[in-house]
């Protein structure tokens, strides 16, 4: 089998490691390092990471690139999930652009850059870990915080150093709650509750007085 064939057995799958090429290419490990290798250079296939990669081919099939971007974010680092600054600027309520995407995961705090963008997890205990829905997206299936739980997320992060949390802190975000319902409110503060610590929960009151 030549190259050209080689690379048109990947060309279907929207991500591939080491193990799934030994599935389709029967080589040794030298050969397939090699082949990778030559891929690389050659810009046939990206690096996503270390050992996860996919093919310029199948990137240049995509209609929507950033949906296909989105589930590369939750399988980069597994178990995880869309939230904080991402999902907050696609609802509007930051004020700052954003250039990566951001996660939360159960696993340690790590980013990730490559040629199609930067992706950042932040690792969150395993109670916090809820509040997103699986969206089936362009044919991809993503799991996405709502805008309930990014925002707690965000805020979770940014303020876990320090002792107390003043109204004046959180007013400094300059956060647009414009669009932030009842509904959200009621839920954000369920995670306020379920964060287990004294000094979060005078933030379900801050966000309802700046709706």
């Amino acid at each position: 089998m030549n190259q050209v064939q080689k690379l048109k057995l990947l060309e279907g799958l929207s991500y591939f490691d080491k193990s799934t090429l030994r599935q389709f290419i029967e080589l040794s490990d030298n050969s397939l390092y090699a082949n990778i290798k030559r891929w690389l250079k050659q810009g046939q296939i990206i690096k996503l990471k270390n050992g996860f990669y996919v093919t310029n081919n199948y990137l240049l099939s995509r209609e929507n690139k950033e949906i296909y971007l989105e589930f590369i974010a939750n399988k980069l680092r597994e178990p995880s999930y869309l939230s904080l600054e991402y999902v907050l600027q696609s609802y509007g309520m930051l004020t700052e652009a954003v250039y990566s995407f951001t996660s939360v995961t159960l696993k340690s705090k790590n980013s990730y850059s490559n040629k199609l963008g930067r992706f950042s997890y932040r690792n969150i205990k395993e109670p916090l870990f809820t509040g997103f829905d699986l969206i089936e997206k362009g044919g991809y299936q993503v799991k996405i915080a709502t805008k309930a739980k990014a925002l707690f997320d965000y805020l979770y992060f940014k303020f876990r150093p320090l002792p107390k949390i003043t109204k004046e802190e959180f007013s400094s975000l300059r956060l647009n709650l414009d669009g932030f319902l009842k509904s959200d409110a009621i839920e954000f503060a369920r995670y306020t509750n379920k964060a287990g610590l004294k000094k979060y929960l005078c933030l379900a009151n801050f966000v309802k007085g700046g709706m």
